[in-house]
């Protein structure tokens, strides 16, 4: 037996069996697009907010598993796909590129947000400290660029 209930959106009166009643329910697909668009219900729009997904999932595997990541099982994973890998892009070291953690040991301090890493030779993979260069922004970055490619410099 159909019970009446009221749709979230339109306040129309409609029939639904028992088992097909959910938190909010509607008359019609456009009562239900247009209770979920920001722009046209902002205060009842229901935004989850997703930015820290990963975090969450990342504390809730330590919970559930503490004996599984532990720095020896993240050496040997990173170890087996480092060596199954073709990439030519940069060398990541537990998902930071690996410039960037050569540069903040070479700076003795964290980049700041916006500095830009530099290889002089060009090559993403040599992460000599040598060989990097760490620029305030990537203003500066594509000025040097501009300046030594026009003069026939390296790339990168």
């Amino acid at each position: 037996m159909k019970i009446a209930i009221h749709c979230a959106w339109c306040g129309k009166e409609i029939l639904k069996y028992p088992s097909q009643i959910k938190k909010k329910n509607f008359c019609c697909r456009a009562c239900q697009a247009a209770f979920s668009r920001k722009d046209v219900n902002p205060t009842g729009y229901a935004y989850r907010d997703f930015s820290k997904n990963s975090e969450r999932f990342s504390e809730m595997n330590r919970e559930r598993n503490p004996d599984k990541m532990t720095p020896e099982m993240r050496s040997k994973i990173r170890d087996a796909r480092l060596k199954s890998s073709t990439s030519t892009g940069y060398t990541k070291l537990y998902g930071r590129h690996l410039h960037r953690v050569v540069a903040e040991l070479m700076l003795g301090r964290p980049l700041n947000q916006g500095e830009v890493v530099h290889h002089i030779d060009g090559n993403r993979r040599n992460n000599d400290p040598t060989n990097l260069m760490v620029f305030p922004s990537q203003v500066e970055h594509a000025r040097w660029h501009a300046l030594h490619d026009a003069k026939g410099g390296d790339s990168e």
